[in-house]
This record gives structure tokens, sequence and C-alpha cells, in this order.
């Protein structure tokens, strides 16, 4: 093999072995091994700095070039090892591309850290290549030693997500833009000590960029944007205003199949079997025919539906509001959402069940940002947390592909390498 041509492939300096064929040695297990020597050079002592080091004797390094599943290449280096004259001590000089104990070439390692930007876990890289995990996780931690977040961008949307290692906590946070779907950083714990304390690190002026604070119906949330983002429009974030009216449905269904369904009845085992239709919009599928093999008999969804709400009238109110609430897309400009979220406020508290009752108190207490939410902003879009949603999707497909993850500050840096810096090349 051509001598440049074959320490380019890897990514190494020719200048510093010597000029000579380099021929492939098959080893017994079936890996390739190529040998070569370092060129001898004039050097200084590094520890008395005298002007002249001669060659003591030479050791052996053996590095690994490359890896397949079925083929791996190691290059086997005779290293020089000096003797100052002066001193009378022993050293042997590193090669440019090559850390001192390396066992690694940089084009393995190149090619390594390019897999950290997929959704695979450490193990299945390291099998890849043929190292140890170990191996992996060093070059992975010397990698994102300095992963550092994104500038706060002007519309912020804030969210949490599962998580249990290290972190204190059982929850992340994780910072996304609206419109690039960025993250811009995961922070370690939502409880307030440590939001205040993320906060109030980034620079006045960087948090004024932010003209559009999204987020649930977490206090802590609303809480960060009183404090740090004041001037911010506050929005919350629809599917959770939506999901709080679907859980109380969901519960006064339950309470419904339990205490006013007759036993054997075709209502009891349709709210039993087919719960998912009192919690979506009634009109994709009234006019759809229900069949049932059991009581021997097709009636039109709305009918059976109407059945069973007949049976409860608190189960009523609630799906009535649940399907008023669906249809929030009519309502366009601020004054008519509001009205809306006024309206629904008001029926939910007529109900005079507890459990409505307490969504009426939450959709009040969040009733400007979730208006906001509502109202179509100057772009005809309306601000919501589907990208903060759509990440956490991500984060977690990263975490269950991983089977999990222990330290928050790898889980932190691989999810800021695939869903943020690998778009930037």
């Amino acid at each position: 093999m051509d001598f440049n041509i074959f320490f380019c492939r890897f990514g190494l300096d020719s200048h510093q072995f010597r000029n000579k064929t380099i021929e492939p040695v098959s080893a017994d297990n079936g890996n390739i091994i190529y040998e070569v020597e370092e060129q001898a050079k004039k050097r200084i002592c590094p520890y008395c700095q005298h002007e002249f080091m001669f060659v003591h004797d030479y050791n052996w390094v053996e590095i690994k070039l490359n890896s397949t599943i079925m083929v791996k290449e190691f290059l086997r280096i005779r290293k020089v090892r000096y003797k100052c004259k002066e001193c009378g001590k022993t050293h042997t000089f590193d090669l440019q591309g090559i850390d001192r104990n390396a066992t690694l070439s940089p084009y393995i390692e190149t090619a390594i850290k390019r897999e950290f930007l997929q959704i695979q876990s450490f193990k299945d890289i390291s099998l890849r290549y043929g190292v140890s995990l170990s191996q992996t996780l060093n070059i992975y931690d010397k990698y994102t030693k300095l992963t550092p977040k994104m500038p706060l961008p002007r519309y912020l949307c804030i969210d949490e997500k599962h998580f249990v290692g290290d972190n204190n906590g059982t929850y992340v946070v994780v910072l996304s833009d609206f419109f690039s779907g960025e993250v811009i950083d995961v922070i370690n714990n939502r409880q307030m000590p440590y939001l205040n304390e993320y906060f109030q690190s980034i620079s006045l002026q960087e948090r004024k960029n932010v003209e559009v604070f999204i987020s649930d119906m977490y206090d802590g949330y609303s809480t960060v944007k009183d404090r740090f983002f004041r001037k911010a429009l506050f929005v919350v974030d629809l599917f959770h205003v939506i999901k709080l009216l679907t859980e109380a449905v969901k519960r006064i269904r339950i309470r419904t199949y339990n205490q006013f369904a007759s036993e054997d009845t075709i209502e009891k085992h349709f709210m039993k079997a087919n719960w998912k239709v009192f919690l979506c919009n009634q009109s994709k599928i009234r006019k759809n025919l229900y069949h049932s093999a059991k009581y021997d008999v097709s009636i039109p969804y709305g009918e059976i539906i109407t059945n069973c709400l007949k049976l409860n009238q608190v189960f009523w109110d609630g799906y009535d509001l649940l399907q008023e609430l669906l249809h929030y897309d009519k309502y366009e400009s601020y004054a008519e959402a509001n009205d809306f979220m006024e309206h629904i406020i008001s029926k939910l508290r007529l109900t005079g069940d507890e459990l409505l009752n307490k969504v009426a108190d939450s959709y009040a207490k969040w009733k400007v940002g979730i208006v906001n939410g509502l109202a179509r902003n100057q772009t005809g879009r309306r601000y919501s947390n589907a990208i903060a949603e759509g990440n956490n999707s991500h984060i977690q497909r990263i975490i269950n592909v991983s089977y999990g993850y222990k330290s928050f500050r790898r889980l932190r840096s691989r999810i800021m390498l695939i869903r943020t810096y690998k778009n930037k090349g």
C-alpha cells in the first residue's frame, strides 16, 4: 500500500514515520495488522531542556484503525524511546493525531462521534465498532464535555419530561423553540429552586428577547413567567386544557358505568369496551354504525352514545361541554375566545358536580393564558406546546433505545446533539 495514501486514509501525519512500503499482515484471529516505525528525529529534553537526546530503545504500541463486523484493522507502531545525555531521563514523544496511551485511531473516534447523532444505544455503537462500552462512553464524555445551551428564542415553549436518575427529582424541564422545534436546553429539575437558579443565570437582555411564553398549567411555570419574563405573552397549551376536561369526563363515565348501568345491557358493555368514543369529536362518528355481535344489533353511534348519557345527567353535561371545547377552532379573535371560555366555565359550575367544578376553577385560574392560546396570532396560527410535546416523544425514544439513562448530564447532551446540533451540521 502506498505510504502517503495509507496515513491520509486514517488521518495521520506520514512525516512522523519511516518511509517504507506498508504490507498488511493477517493475524490468526482474522484481524489485519499494519506495522510501521516512528521516524527518529533530533529532540530536546523536556526535563532539563538539553538540546540533544539519543535513541535509547524501542517499544511497540497497537492502535485500532478501523472496525467492521468481519474485519478489524490495527496499526502496530514501533515507537522510539529517547534518553537524555545530560539528566539521564528517558522519554517517548507523542505522535500527532494519536493521544498518549490511545488504543483507537482518530478515524474510529470521528466515526463513533457521528454515531452519537443518531437515536441508538451506546452498547450498539460499541458492538458496531468492536470497542468496549467504557471506551465509547469515554469518547462521548470527552466529546460532550462542553454542550452549551442555545440562546432563548422569541417564542419559548417549556414542558417537563419524566426522568428518574441522578437529578434529584422525577422530571426534567425541556425548553424548545416554537418555530424551529429545536431544543434550547434541558434543566435537571422542575422544582422552583432549580428553575430560579437556572433562569437567574441568564442575562436580563437575553430574557427580554422572549416575547411569548408557552406552558401547561403547572404553577411553577407561571411563577417563572412572572419573575423572569414579565413582558412576554403567557399562553397555556390547549392540549392540556382539553386533557383536563377529558380526564374528568373519563372518571364520570366510570362512575356512570358502575352506579347507573344495569348489568348485562348493551349500554354497560358499550361504555366499557368503547370508552374512547366519549372523548372524541362525535360529529366524526355519529352516523357510523356500531355492530355488537354479543347483542346481535347494529345501531348508529350517535344513538348508543345518547342512550349511555341518559343514564346520568352529569355524564351528559360533561360530555356536551367536552364536545363544545373540541370545537374551539370556531373562535379566532381574543374577544370570541374570552366569551367562549366564560361560557364553558359558567356551564361547568352549573353542573354542581365536584369534578367538573374543579375543572371550572382551573379554567378560571388560567383563563388569560387559555384565551391567548385559543385566539389566533398575527400569522394566523395558534400558539401551542405541540413542539415541546413532539420533542418529548423524541426524548422518550432516546431513553427507550438505551433502556434508560442514569446520568442527567449524558441524557441532556444526547438530547442536544440529536435535536439541536445535528441540524446545524
